[in-house]
């Protein structure tokens, strides 16, 4: 067996191993309570992120190649630039969640009540948040190499879903 045969898998394994404990540690990226302001919080809309679902619209680039000049180059730049602007949307999106996500333990934890229910449900959309990122890292990998689209909607409804979570909490507390 030749070396290249041998290290070919240990270093596709270590770059992956590396990559998925990147996102772990993305993932598990706490923020402190005072970024975590009222008028953040008042201010925090999923529909930031609704362009995130178009930047891969077929339409654009058939659009794109309908022009005149048009050459594969031209493609290859506009999509690099569109993943670029998807990771960003990204690293925002799991910021954000981690923010929410944070809001809301706090908030449960300033209820009076029985908590456990709330926090058993905030650790479920955690850990369904943890898949959808899994899976669009996977997507997002494959588009870079040119097997798939993006497809960013199961990480917004997921954002929305604590959204609301973290609005039903405080206005629980409230009352």
């Amino acid at each position: 067996m030749t070396p290249v045969l041998v290290l070919t898998p240990v270093l596709f394994a270590t770059l992956t191993i590396a990559y998925i404990i990147r996102i772990v540690l993305k993932l598990h990226g706490n923020c402190k309570r005072d970024e975590i302001t009222p008028e953040w919080l008042a201010g925090f809309s999923v529909s930031t992120y609704q362009p995130m679902q178009e930047l891969f619209h077929q339409d654009d680039f058939a659009f794109l190649s309908r022009q005149p000049g048009f050459d594969l180059v031209l493609y290859k730049k506009f999509r690099r630039e569109r993943l670029r602007i998807f990771r960003q949307y990204m690293n925002r999106l799991i910021a954000d969640y981690n923010r929410l996500h944070t809001a809301a333990r706090f908030l449960v934890s300033q209820t009076g009540q029985d908590r456990s229910e709330m926090m058993t449900r905030l650790i479920l959309q955690k850990l369904n948040f943890a898949a959808a990122v899994f899976s669009a890292e996977v997507n997002y990998v494959l588009c870079c190499v040119g097997f798939r689209t993006l497809a960013a909607r199961s990480l917004i409804v997921r954002l929305e879903q604590l959204n609301t979570q973290v609005a039903f909490i405080s206005a629980a507390r409230v009352a």
